[in-house]
């Protein structure tokens, strides 16, 4: 929360690498020490990598999208799908990988650099877990949490600049009050989401331990812990889509317009907390017993 306080796209950055290397302890895999991580597992829009063994790594083929960091890392965690029913994790060096700066059309979180990336070559890799490791594992949507954590920071960093760029105090019979008491409120409420669940998931000690996906979890434990963690992304995306729709109002058009930090930090949030399907968590959160 920290990080997405004071840069968005960083955070989102150093999220994914420390995913990635949870993902690998999870795998009793060790990560290359020297190496950037990130995690890079989208099939947005029907995009994703086939990939089968070759000679000499892996060949892969097909369209990626939302490869965040592109360009920047060392090495990327990336799903590729044999068959559709069926996926391996592989732990490739990406450094040399080529992207396609040119997809991406808005300014919102542009210095995270998520290009596209169209490949159809042999990468030297190495399969982590074994097949379907990464949608079946323990910690697969506990780790949505670290996602949501930089969603929270970002909605903090908007208020702070909003803050930042009134000229004079608001006074205390503004009507603005209303509108900055609630924001302040649901951040409030995010943050304390952001931490119960993480202090829940710690004593669950889910992707601390070497193993295969959900071993020794009893299959109720883990949609316990589905359910924890889809919670807290709700709850949590809610809150901060309330505090941008009243930040927008609060800064009106000319704070959009002139505040430059304070207009990329509301579109940077903005686009970033729309991965998260609103509907799809409401429909799973609504079937629970």
């Amino acid at each position: 929360m920290a990080l997405g306080r004071t840069d968005i796209p960083l955070a989102r950055l150093t999220e994914g690498h420390v995913d990635a290397l949870r993902i690998l302890t999870e795998a009793g895999a060790a990560p290359d020490t020297d190496a950037l991580y990130g995690v890079w597992a989208s099939r947005s829009g029907g995009t994703g990598l086939a990939g089968r063994p070759a000679r000499d790594g892996w060949s892969l083929k097909g369209r990626l999208l939302f490869a965040s960091g592109a360009g920047v890392l060392d090495r990327a965690l990336v799903t590729v799908w044999p068959e559709e029913d069926r996926h391996l994790l592989l732990d490739a060096a990406v450094s040399d990988w080529s992207f396609d700066t040119s997809a991406w059309r808005t300014r919102a979180m542009e210095h995270s650099r998520s290009h596209r990336i169209e490949l159809d070559a042999v990468v030297s890799a190495r399969q982590i877990g074994a097949d379907n490791y990464y949608l079946t594992r323990a910690s697969f949507f506990p780790g949505g949490v670290g996602v949501a954590a930089v969603w929270t920071g970002g909605a903090a960093r908007v208020l702070d600049l909003l803050a930042d760029s009134w000229e004079a105090p608001v006074a205390v019979s503004d009507p603005k009050k209303v509108r900055l008491g609630r924001a302040r409120t649901d951040l409030a409420s995010a943050v304390a989401l952001v931490r119960q669940t993480a202090v829940t998931l710690r004593a669950s000690e889910v992707g601390g331990a070497p193993g295969p996906a959900g071993e020794g979890l009893p299959a109720g434990h883990l949609d316990s812990l589905r359910t924890l963690a889809t919670l807290c992304r709700a709850g949590v995306g809610a809150a901060v889509r309330r505090i941008l729709e009243d930040v927008r109002a609060l800064a009106g058009p000319a704070g959009l317009a002139f505040h430059e930090n304070l207009s990329r930090a509301v579109d940077d949030v903005a686009l970033y907390v729309g991965q998260q399907s609103q509907d799809g968590d409401a429909v799973y959160l609504g079937g629970r017993g």
